[in-house]
């Protein structure tokens, strides 16, 4: 059996705002190009990792596209090869939560097809499903993963122990020893690759990483990670693609051409201590330069461009005459859609070591040690609001509804009159 393999498509996803419709675009782009790849290998199955969609800034529009690229997918494969695909897809952070899914947006009675999964094993029901030799669970995107595997563990041990020509286990959480987990996020959100001893599972798949990596090979279990179809950040780099599946042996990674390019450019100092005017002379040359290989290749392109060193005068004076001659240089190469600025040059009399805090529930719990016992009811406070921040912010002020924040409020009031009392 052939399976193909994606993750983390953000289909609505438009950040940058200043490009939002481009990077609307592109996202379209490159789901329609994975679609494309699984119909010209002739899939039997497909196996999509978490974040379909980018819940919070996703349209009516974007529904509609999903739902019409996955009945291509089944028409294009039954026309041309006489079978049925079927198709799963587990929930991730961007999806939205378990009561509401973004992933409902495209279950509809006659795509029967879609199978929707991860959800119900986190309630502790043995969700399964089991086809032509498959058996597959998936595990929808949990906040606190680490404890709730453990949890899990005896309901998943029994499933996976039946026997199988393949068995998988999707996840939407970052794998310590297998990824790397950026800085600041909790212990409690993410996996370790010793949680999958025991299990039985031939691949653990992997969504919630953007950047795909390599399988590994951990006692027996491979992890398979095929990171997003399309650069989700700007600082993200490629290849990005989708993965081919013929068994725990065949594993094929296939790359998906992006709709625009994205360049990332450093104009550093190094340990140099230079004037401001020597990071706006440089990082007009390398935009420039940029902008020349655009209009020769004839591609059209994204530059990031980060500014690092020192400097002696105020930083923040690189800025405004660096951006006006950035749009000199826009306004005459068609091919550059845009150009992302970020300025970290540090003054050199006034740099400032700050403890490393991390962040998120680290940095909450560093400036909540004061409230003593309660620090760690409050810690969950700050964890649940970023939660719901995800799924439920304005995209307006990015902030949450008066009725979204009562019950926040309510338990913060009930933790200060506890330490009163």
């Amino acid at each position: 059996m052939k399976i193909g393999v994606f993750a983390d498509t953000h289909i609505g996803r438009c950040i940058p705002r200043a490009i939002g419709e481009l990077r609307r675009k592109a996202y379209r782009h490159s789901f329609n190009q994975a679609i494309n790849v699984f119909i010209e290998e002739g899939v039997d199955c497909l196996i999509h990792a978490g974040d379909v969609f980018e819940k919070r800034s996703m349209m009516p529009e974007d529904s509609v596209f999903v739902k019409e690229e996955l009945q291509r997918l089944a028409d294009s494969i039954h026309d041309k090869q006489g079978k049925d695909v079927i198709m799963f897809a587990v929930r991730g952070n961007h999806d939205g939560g378990p009561e509401s899914n973004a992933l409902d947006y495209i279950k509809h009675p006659l795509a029967k097809y879609l199978k929707i999964i991860g959800d119900g094993i986190l309630q502790g029901k043995e969700e399964v499903q089991v086809y032509n030799g498959l058996r597959l669970v998936g595990l929808a995107y949990h906040p606190y993963i680490s404890r709730k595997f453990e949890e899990l563990k005896p309901i998943l041990k029994k499933i996976l122990a039946n026997k199988s020509d393949l068995k998988l286990l999707v996840v939407h959480n970052f794998i310590e020893g297998y990824h790397r987990v950026p800085p600041g996020v909790p212990q409690h959100s993410f996996l370790t690759v010793r949680d999958f001893d025991d299990l039985e599972a031939d691949m653990v798949i992997a969504g919630h990483y953007h950047t795909r990596i390599a399988p590994a090979d951990e006692d027996g279990t491979v992890l398979l990670t095929p990171g997003a179809t399309e650069a989700v950040d700007l600082s993200d780099e490629g290849p990005y693609g989708v993965y081919i599946l013929k068994g725990k042996g065949s594993v094929r990674f296939v790359p998906i051409k992006p709709l625009h390019e994205i360049r990332n450019i450093k104009v550093t100092s190094q340990e140099a201590v230079k004037p401001t005017k020597w990071f706006v002379d440089n990082a007009l040359k390398e935009a420039s330069s940029y902008a020349s290989s655009l209009h020769t290749t004839g591609v059209e392109g994204v530059l990031r461009l980060v500014l690092l060193g020192l400097t002696d005068e105020d930083p923040y004076s690189i800025e405004q005459p660096l951006m006006s001659e950035l749009a000199r240089i826009k306004e005459t190469s068609p091919e550059l859609l845009h150009v992302e600025l970020v300025n970290r040059v540090e003054n050199v009399r006034q740099q400032v070591v700050l403890p490393t805090l991390g962040g998120g529930a680290e940095f909450a719990g560093e400036i909540l040690k004061p409230l003593g016992d309660f620090a760690h009811e409050a810690v969950r406070i700050v964890e649940e609001v970023g939660t719901m921040l995800d799924e439920r912010a304005s995209q307006k002020t990015g902030l949450l509804t008066g009725s979204d924040r009562v019950p926040f409020v309510t338990r913060w009031i009930d933790i200060l009159e506890k330490m009163e009392a």
